[in-house]
């Protein structure tokens, strides 16, 4: 049987579920409960939560990120190659050489150390590469992941000569 304002819309009359609700009977009362079963006391309904314990062993952390598993947070790789453990903000590009071979260009640590890189070389800890040397810049790519799972590139650009105002 159709009910609402469109079988009102087409002639009948109006209907409602009360109309169709039967007549209950009185509420259930506390004797009714105690013929299905027995009553736990509040302090037994305790004791039984009490003693379970919850063992998740074997179980994902479901509050890191999925692709991070097996990474320990901060934790720095000693088995990377020395440029590879500096971050990118904190290289300097202190010289850009050229030649018949193409661009190379030094670039300095925090600890002092001085590098040779070229295109190609993998730089800082979340694996960037050099894709290019110019006359006055290094540009370096990182791949990494947004927060949809997509492959997005970051592109950082290392002036030889910062700009006024800047760093």
């Amino acid at each position: 049987m159709m009910e609402g304002p469109g079988l009102f819309a087409q002639g009948g009359a109006p209907t409602t579920r009360a109309s169709q609700v039967k007549e209950a009977g009185p509420p259930a009362s506390a004797t009714a409960a105690s013929e299905t079963g027995p009553v736990l006391a509040p302090e037994s309904v305790s004791q039984t939560a009490a003693s379970y314990s919850y063992d998740p062993s074997g179980r994902r952390d479901p509050f890191r990120p999925v692709g991070l598993e097996g990474q320990a947070p901060g934790a720095e790789r000693l088995d990377l190659p020395p440029l590879q453990r500096v971050g990118l903000t904190e290289l300097n590009v202190i010289g850009i050489i050229w030649g018949g071979f193409g661009y190379s260009a030094m670039v300095q640590t925090p600890d002092g150390k001085g590098y040779t890189v070229k295109r190609g070389t993998r730089v800082g800890p979340n694996n960037g590469v050099v894709s290019a040397i110019t006359e006055s810049a290094v540009i370096v790519q990182e791949q990494f992941a947004d927060v949809y799972g997509k492959k997005q590139v970051r592109e950082y650009v290392k002036r030889l000569h910062a700009k006024e105002g800047s760093e």
